[in-house]
């Protein structure tokens, strides 16, 4: 009885008409762990494929009603099946027949008759592909999910230090007003704020003060808006003072000025995106706050619960009578945010000691607690970061304008550990510009920075692979996603080389001898082509192909070719003499216009098409064996250099009889 394997490696859908392949290859795969599905045609292999959609496709080319292209055609125009591998296996060996396959989206081409490890090799790495493919896919997804959650966060924590701080250090009421929007607008990164504050009869809002990242062109809004009063429920800042809610317009210069009543002059300030929050004390508005944008923007609500939070500090600080407990309450809000952040929040003095640490940075170090952390470093440049000269470089780092962000570090912790840390820091002066303190926020950042290496490392692999399959102007393409790759080239000459009797050798060899001489054979030819500074395209079984004049212009390509071709019979002679074996060459050259470039989504190789490729292969078939066939256009650019022979007209398929020569050496 024959042992089953028990693991599920993927579903496989078997399409081919003949029902003696479909019953081999359904065996073969099953006993391999796969679950097979067959369809004995194109129509029954479509609905098949949508309704149960498999994990990859074997499909015949040959078939009635439908042939393997048109139904691969229909798989991928189906959003269902677009993405599932299909494989095509058929007795079809033409280079046209595979590029043809490529064309309608084909990853892969097996030749029948096939070896069935050929086949099992090629299914599992299209499997692997796919889902190393969903694991990339996977991580990339959650990692970008977490930088932009721990991003926003810090954009939070900063926002409220820095705000609370320089409310502080305000001296009077409207200096309040200016701080509180140019930290608003600088902070959200918008262009233009407002405040409006009701009058004394609370009968309208008057304009108060204004803050604006570049003056250029708000001089006339500015001045009409300190000549405008605004009604309740008149315009947006009316519609905020009655309802005590915020309001967002995407673009102000395309509404009515029942809507926006400053609409037209917003119009020729470039003045698009606003909104407004109101400023509540005790349920009573004290002010209104507009900002304003220079492009179009739908409503984001983070931007205004994070203004509103600022809005109620500057409420605190108007009634002053409530100072002492709105002042509390503040600082009550901020400990809550630095001890229940996921981020580690800390405060420490110049010569390297901390003053204060909330329990995630202690955390993050391997510390118990706060205190522990605090007792237990004394100076913070020596104890915890790595690299010695870290002081040095935060110093440089915070002259620029008393901050840092996203600063990376390599941090030991208690149990000796290394970590990476980013640091969000700033530097707090006293009113005569004394450094202070320093205060801000650490993540851990050690699986990101694992990832970027990872991801880095994969790149670089990826990379040096192209480089060993494709020409480096053709990655260079690629990398820029410019699928897909064609170019026309006036003039390149292209060689096949093919080795005579290497058929009936291959009967009487094992896979493992036939590699090994088919590999001594083709290195010898890529360091020929390596050599005379040309483009080899690929082997295929025992033949071998070259081409001159590609991807790059060269204008002595056909010359290049001609000392190739010669120095392969003279290689082939040394092999036969390290192998012992008496094998002989048969090699075709041909001139002429020629298309080249890469197709397909996967599986890239360099190819070339055209008549000119057509007829250097059938110089080829139809030469001697140990001689070098040529084309009339081949001896017309080379018979004042080379010595030829004329071998006469010989009947060449698709083109009927051709004048050929027989290159003999150089002159």
């Amino acid at each position: 009885m024959n042992s089953q394997v028990s693991v599920d490696k993927g579903n496989i859908l078997v399409v081919d008409d003949t029902p003696d392949n479909l019953r081999l290859l359904s065996t073969i795969l099953q006993s391999h762990g796969y679950q097979v599905r067959t369809a004995i045609n194109g129509k029954l292999a479509l609905k098949g494929a949508i309704k149960f959609p498999p994990n990859l496709i074997l499909l015949d080319i040959n078939m009635p009603l439908m042939n393997g292209y048109e139904v691969c055609q229909e798989l991928k125009n189906a959003p269902e099946t677009a993405n599932i591998p299909v494989i095509f296996i058929s007795a079809f060996d033409q280079v046209i027949d595979k590029v043809k396959a490529f064309q309608v989206g084909g990853v892969d081409y097996i030749t029948k008759p096939f070896q069935i490890e050929e086949v099992l090799v090629r299914i599992e790495n299209q499997l692997n592909q796919q889902r190393l493919s969903r694991q990339l896919e996977e991580k990339n997804s959650r990692l970008s999910a977490e930088i932009a959650v721990r991003k926003r966060a810090e954009e939070e924590i900063f926002f409220l230090l820095s705000i609370t701080q320089a409310i502080a250090e305000a001296s009077d009421f409207y200096s309040v007003l200016s701080i509180i929007l140019s930290s608003c607008c600088e902070s959200i990164n918008w262009d233009f704020g407002e405040a409006w504050m009701p009058n004394n009869e609370r009968t309208v809002l008057t304009y108060a003060q204004s803050w604006s990242a570049s003056n250029s062109g708000l001089e006339e809004f500015t001045q009409q808006s300190v000549a405008t009063r605004f009604a309740p429920n008149v315009g947006l800042i009316g519609r905020v003072w009655s309802s005590k809610q915020p309001e967002w317009i995407e673009d102000v210069s395309l509404e009515t000025e029942q809507v926006f009543l400053r609409s037209k002059i917003a119009e020729e300030a470039g003045l698009k995106a606003s909104f407004a929050v109101p400023i509540l004390v005790n349920e009573q508005v004290l002010l209104v706050l507009v900002f304003f944008k220079k492009t179009a923007s739908p409503a984001q609500r983070h931007l205004v619960e994070l203004v509103s939070a600022s809005a109620a500090q500057l409420g605190s600080l108007i009634q002053r009578k409530q100072a002492e407990d709105a002042l509390r309450i503040a600082e009550e809000k901020y400990h809550s945010i630095v001890e229940n952040a996921v981020e580690g929040v800390f405060q420490s003095t110049p010569s390297g000691q901390y003053l204060s640490v909330n329990l995630a940075l202690a955390r993050i170090y391997g510390y118990d607690s706060p205190e522990d952390l605090i007792d237990s470093i004394k100076d913070i440049s020596q104890e915890i970061y790595v690299d010695l000269n870290h002081e040095h470089n935060f110093i440089a780092a915070m002259k620029t304008d008393n901050k840092v962000k996203g600063f990376e570090s390599m941090v030991r912790r208690k149990d000796g550990e290394v970590i990476w840390i980013s640091e969000n820091t700033r530097a707090v002066h006293d009113s005569e510009d004394k450094l202070l303190y320093y205060e801000g926020t650490v993540s851990e950042i050690t699986e990101r920075k694992l990832i970027q290496e990872a991801l880095k490392f994969q790149q670089e692999e990826s990379d040096r692979l192209l480089l060993n399959i494709l020409p480096q102007p053709i990655v260079k393409q690629l990398q820029h996603l410019q699928i897909p790759i064609a170019e026309h080239f006036e003039e390149a000459s292209v060689l096949f080389a093919d080795i005579v009797g290497f058929t009936e050798f291959s009967n009487q060899k094992t896979p493992k001898e036939l590699v090994s001489v088919l590999n001594i054979v083709f290195s010898k030819f890529d360091q020929l082509a390596q050599q005379y500074g040309l483009e080899k395209i690929k082997t295929i079984g025992d033949a071998y192909m070259v081409a001159g004049g590609l991807p790059i212009n060269r204008p002595d390509h056909t010359e290049a070719i001609a000392k190739m071709a010669l120095s392969m019979q003279a290689e082939m002679n040394n092999i036969n003499l390290q192998i012992g074996e008496a094998f002989k060459i048969r090699i075709g050259i041909n001139t002429g216009p020629v298309v080249a470039g890469v197709i397909g989504l996967s599986k890239f190789i360099y190819d070339l098409w055209g008549d000119t490729v057509n007829t250097a292969s059938r110089m080829e078939t139809t030469g001697i064996p140990g001689e070098i066939q040529v084309t009339t256009a081949t001896y017309e650019q080379l018979k004042e250099q080379f010595i030829f022979k004329a071998r006469g007209r010989v009947s060449i398929k698709g083109k009927g009889d051709m004048m050929t020569y027989l290159l003999l050496g150089k002159k």
